[in-house]
This record gives C-alpha cells, sequence and structure tokens, in this order.
C-alpha cells in the first residue's frame, strides 16, 4: 500500500506538469506595474531554464531575485521547485514546510512537499501528506464550468457581403442586380458561450464535455430590410468525451448548429469534431482537428450537402514572454446536392499573441483559403466559380479585472471570385465588454 501511493503521488504531479498553483502573495501588490513586469519574466525564464535541464543557471537567477524579494512567495515556491529538480530536497523541506504553514489548505502545495519528503528520505511523512491528498482529490469537485457573455457595437462596411456595385459582369453578359450590392451599417451584438468539463472518476484520464453557444447581431441600415439582412442569429450544442494526460489531449463532440445570415435564410447543421493536441516540447504544442457534417439550407436544397474539414497546426511559446504563435492550414470540402454549390478547397492561417504589461493582450492574424467549385456561380457564366479569400486583422484584450475584459477588433476581408457576384471588400471594426466566469 505505502508503495502504491509513494507511486500515485509521482503519477499525479506528472500528469500536471506544474502542480502546485502559485500562492497568493499580497507583496506584489507594493511592487509597481515595471517591477511586477520585471519579476514575471525572470520567473519565466528560469522556470524554462530547469525545464531545459540547466538549474545552476536557473539557480543564479532565483538567488538574486531571493536577494531582492526576500518575501515573496511565488518566488520562494519557485527556489523549492529549482532546488527539488537538482536533488536536493534538503534545501526545498524548509521552503515547502514554511509555505504550508502560511497556507495549509493548498492541496496541490502539499503535493509537491510530499514528494519533497520522499526525495529526502521522510518516506513516513510523504505518506502522510499523500494520503491527505487522495482524500482531497477524492472530495473534490470534478465538474468545472466556465464562460462569458460579450456584448458591444460594430460597423460593417459590406454587412450583405454584397459586389462593389449593382453593375456586375458575369461571363459575357453585363448585369444589373437590384439592390444586390454592398451594404455597410453600424449595429450591435451580443454573444455568450459556456463550456462544461465532468472528471468521471477522480484520477481518471477520461472526461465528459460540453458546450453551449449563442450570438445575436442587429444592424441599424434599415435599407437592409429589403434583402433579410436586418439581424442575424447563431446557436450551437455540443457534447461529447475528452481524454486528458500530461503531454495528450483527445477530444470528440458531437454538435448541432443553426444559423441565419445573408440571403440564405436559416441554415441548420449537425456533425462530429474531433481535436488532438500533445505537447512535443515546453514550448511547442502540435494541435490537429477535423471536422464533418451534414448543413440544410432551407432557401434551396441545391445548396444541401456534406461539408467537412482536417488541418494541422503549431503552436509555439516564443522566449520567456509568453509571447505565442499559432500557424497551420488544412484541407476544406463540401459535397452538395447540385454539384455547382461543392467544392475543394484549403487554408492556412498564421496568429501572433503579444502580451504586454496591465494587462493588453494584442493579436495579429492573417489567413487565407480558396475553394474550387464543381460548375459557374451562374447559368450566364461557363467558367467553374473560384473564391480566393485573405482575411487580416489585429484583436485587442485589455483586462480590467480577473473576470471583466475590454475588446477591441479589426478585421479585412477580400475575396477574388471568378463570379463578379462574389467579389467583394469588407472592412468590420467592433469594440466591446466582456464578463468572464
Amino acid at each position: 500500500m505505502k508503495r502504491t501511493l509513494l507511486v500515485f503521488l509521482f503519477v499525479l504531479c506528472a500528469s500536471y506538469a506544474a502542480c502546485a498553483s502559485s500562492p497568493q502573495d499580497a507583496s506584489e501588490m507594493l511592487l509597481s506595474a515595471a517591477e511586477r513586469a520585471v519579476l514575471e519574466q525572470n520567473l519565466i525564464h528560469a522556470a524554462n531554464l530547469i525545464q531545459e535541464g540547466k538549474t545552476l543557471e536557473a539557480s543564479r537567477i532565483y538567488a538574486a531575485l531571493s536577494a531582492r524579494y526576500p518575501t515573496n512567495r511565488r518566488l520562494a515556491l519557485a527556489v523549492a521547485r529549482a532546488a527539488l529538480a537538482a536533488n536536493d530536497a534538503e534545501t526545498a523541506l524548509p521552503i515547502y514546510d514554511r509555505l504550508l504553514e502560511e497556507d495549509p489548505d493548498n492541496t496541490d502545495l502539499r503535493l509537491e512537499a510530499a514528494r519533497a519528503h520522499y526525495a529526502a528520505g521522510n518516506e513516513a511523512e510523504a505518506i502522510r501528506l499523500g494520503r491527505q491528498v487522495l482524500s482531497e482529490y477524492e472530495d473534490r469537485d470534478r465538474l468545472h464550468i466556465r464562460g462569458a457573455v460579450r456584448a458591444g457595437v460594430i460597423y460593417d462596411s459590406n454587412v450583405n457581403q454584397g459586389p462593389p456595385s449593382n453593375n456586375i459582369r458575369l461571363g459575357d453578359w453585363d448585369v444589373q442586380l437590384s439592390d444586390g450590392e454592398g451594404k455597410p451599417s453600424g449595429g450591435a451584438y451580443v454573444r455568450a458561450n459556456v463550456d462544461m468539463s465532468y472528471q468521471m472518476s477522480a484520477f481518471g484520464p477520461w472526461w465528459f464535455v460540453g458546450d453551449f453557444g449563442a450570438f445575436w447581431r442587429g444592424n441599424f441600415n434599415e435599407d437592409l430590410n429589403d434583402i433579410d439582412s436586418r439581424t442575424s442569429q447563431w446557436g450551437r450544442v455540443a457534447a461529447g468525451l475528452r481524454y486528458l494526460d500530461g503531454r495528450n489531449t483527445f477530444d470528440i463532440r458531437l454538435k448541432g448548429e443553426i444559423y441565419d445570415y445573408d440571403f440564405e435564410n436559416n441554415v441548420t447543421a449537425a456533425g462530429v469534431e474531433l481535436r488532438y493536441a500533445r505537447v512535443i516540447r515546453p514550448r511547442f504544442y502540435l494541435i490537429t482537428d477535423a471536422a464533418f457534417e451534414r448543413r440544410e439550407y432551407s432557401g434551396s436544397d441545391d445548396r444541401d450537402g456534406n461539408f467537412g474539414r482536417v488541418g494541422a497546426y503549431g503552436r509555439f511559446i516564443l522566449g520567456d514572454s509568453g509571447h505565442e504563435f499559432l500557424i497551420g492550414g488544412g484541407y476544406l470540402s463540401a459535397s452538395a446536392n447540385n454539384n455547382n454549390y461543392g467544392y475543394d478547397g484549403w487554408h492556412a492561417l498564421a496568429r501572433f499573441s503579444f502580451k504586454l504589461p496591465n494587462g493588453l493582450l494584442i493579436s495579429p492574424l492573417v489567413s487565407f483559403s480558396q475553394e474550387s467549385y464543381g460548375g459557374p456561380a451562374t447559368a450566364l457564366e461557363t467558367e467553374n466559380r473560384r473564391d480566393d479569400r485573405w482575411r487580416m486583422g489585429v484583436e485587442l484584450a485589455y483586462a480590467l479585472s480577473s473576470a471583466w475584459i475590454i475588446e477591441a477588433a479589426y478585421y479585412y476581408t477580400n475575396v477574388s471570385s471568378t463570379s463578379g457576384l462574389h467579389t467583394f471588400d469588407q472592412h468590420v471594426i467592433n469594440l466591446g465588454v466582456a464578463r468572464t466566469f
């Protein structure tokens, strides 16, 4: 039984790479924003050095920081972890004992202390602490719910994604549309999403997962009433299973969606989504995802069909700053009742996320997709339709607190199509607030 318990301690910590959350530290509130930023950067740098096996270099950084911030609890925990990684349990133990005296209800901290006692040869104390951890993990709430509610204002230069003019060229014909050109409008939006996960057993890797989302947008331009684009709505519900261990995450969900936009009236979709992510290195994650769904359009049976995508992406943590870079691409496919609406294509994207001081996050992005259809867009054209779509933008988020966020974004979309009916430019600006929970 003793050996089983000790093995459990190591497995549990390995499953949660940095198993103890950093203790709350009131002393940091006395530091200036610049000092907190410098401390954070040094802690991240030293932690990365430990992951790379450079414990001596990390110890030098911790020694310098300890001399400057002798009462900082986050720093003390980092020093204890570094000592334990260097097999210096005698240095780590007094620090863990002091932190537990100040925060006796911290289960994760007690787990690390148990490992330190075992490394120091104090098997009895390690088992005592381990049994406390087992009891608390079995009793903890295995249901996790998080989400957000967002609301704001929006300006869209081309709500209906129409061509720049009612006079367009379709094949060899000059055609005048009836109220089909792009229409600008201001508006407002509300969005809500909830994610749920439930761990099937106290220490098992399997979870029930689900999510719910809803979106509403209203446009101020009354001319949009004539083309059924004054409002748009979207809703989604999904449920499935997740496998999660120290390096791998696999997620499969069955989902249903309904949305109403442009000239399509309402569109319903039902299908399956899969995602697999693996930690390749401490700063590099490989993500693959796929989705397959059946869509039905209320306005036209010709568009009904099966749609799918498969993609792979790399997520990189850049240096010691915590900045992120995501890059990848994939394959797109649609098989519609009318072959003219079916397509094959591909997409690629790149996105940076820059974490700046004082809770500011800036995320520029760019994406490209190409869709090659099975026939022309209209009866007046002979060339098969092909759309090349560029999308560029930047998103900003400023954290007012742990729950309230101010959000702003700008997006530019350019679609170059072989059909004049589907060629357009679009600029979208939004500003809003989010409440997370």
